[in-house]
């Protein structure tokens, strides 16, 4: 059990606290640049497709271990970004202060200019999120703007950029790499678990994780039925914190369902049911005003997931203690997860 407890918290840093670390701190830098309601549109896709994943990959048979049976592995799930999760529609508010000196160096550095939307700017945008292309979208001046600032008067040229919303990762799919634990107990219950004890992750913070599930043989009041059918239930916690115990990234899930299976000599089909809450939150961020340039803690913001319910279906190899399953998820935002690990029975 020892041996097992350090595979599984190896595995755990190589892949989910180093990958949620550096997309939290890349997401922080980001937001730094970006006001609360544009930092809603931006970053929701990101974390809607992270809750997506989260609830994935409790089985992968309705075969339950036998008192004692057990298996360890590594699920990978992935999911598929799509043309709307790269953009998002904002709008501007009806003012825009710039630091005047970031202007023209000749103005005061103290004093800031406002321009107006409509008039001086286009207020509606279809910026990237940050699954979107890298290229930053600029807020620009529609005509020459000529400003008096402490006696000083100077025209802006148009087509100035006044504001800059950042551009996104350009990334094509989001996967989520998690352990899972599962052992069989009496009365036809299987006990799921997935854990980390808390982790320092360099300079950059803290992270947990922790998550339980229970399953139920249901096929066991069936005499002779022929294929076995269980229920689900889990929950999990997620959360990453700065080195000053600040919070940065978190998540919860919740799910239950039922799943069935036929076990084909090696191979093993399944398919399941299921429904599911995910909430991912961040926490409260810094952000750097362009008139003064000063920075602001902004609130942090919940995103609940758009998957509410999913259909499983899904292939087992079982080669004597190997197992090696994949499987695919019908639901709003379609979940492909694959695992590997030791099953026995």
């Amino acid at each position: 059990m020892r041996t097992m407890n350090k595979v599984v918290s190896l595995l755990l840093v190589v892949t989910v606290v180093i990958g949620i670390s550096v997309q939290a701190q890349d997401l922080q830098e980001q937001l730094k640049k970006l006001s609360r309601d544009a930092a809603i549109g931006y970053v929701t896709p990101f974390l809607n497709h992270f809750a997506a994943n989260l609830n994935s990959g409790f089985y992968h048979s309705a075969d339950l271990h036998d008192i004692l049976g057990f298996d360890v592995g590594v699920k990978i799930s992935l999911t598929r970004v799509r043309d709307e999760d790269k953009t998002f529609k904002l709008t501007l508010p009806p003012t825009i202060s710039v630091r005047a000196a970031d202007l023209d160096p000749a103005l005061p550095a103290n004093q800031a200019v406002v321009f107006y939307a409509g008039t001086d700017y286009d207020p509606n945008l279809t910026p990237n999120t940050a699954f979107g292309s890298k290229n930053p979208t600029p807020v620009t001046l529609r005509a020459n703007k000529t400003v008096t600032v402490g006696g000083i008067t100077r025209t802006i040229a148009a087509n100035r950029t006044i504001l800059e919303i950042p551009g996104g990762f350009d990334i094509p799919t989001l996967p989520l790499v998690v352990p899972q634990v599962a052992v069989g107990l009496p009365l036809g219950l299987e006990v799921i678990g997935r854990y980390a004890p808390p982790l320092k992750v360099g300079d950059a913070g803290k992270f947990s994780y922790f998550g339980f599930g229970l399953r139920y043989d249901i096929d066991q009041w069936l005499p002779a039925f022929p294929i076995d059918i269980a229920a689900h239930f889990a929950t999990q916690k997620l959360s990453f914190k700065s080195s000053a115990d600040k919070d940065i990234f978190s998540a919860k899930g919740i799910a239950y369902g039922l799943e069935a299976s036929k076990k084909l000599f090696i191979l093993t089909v399944y398919a399941g049911f299921q429904l599911e809450k995910a909430t991912v939150s961040l926490g409260d961020y810094d952000y750097i005003d362009p008139a003064t340039g000063q920075t602001i803690t902004v609130q942090g913001f919940d995103v609940t997931g758009d998957n509410k319910s999913r259909f499983n279906v899904g292939l087992r190899l079982l080669l004597l203690i190997l197992n090696v399953h994949a499987e695919y998820s019908f639901a709003k935002i379609p979940v492909a997860t694959v695992g590997v690990g030791i099953s026995l029975r």
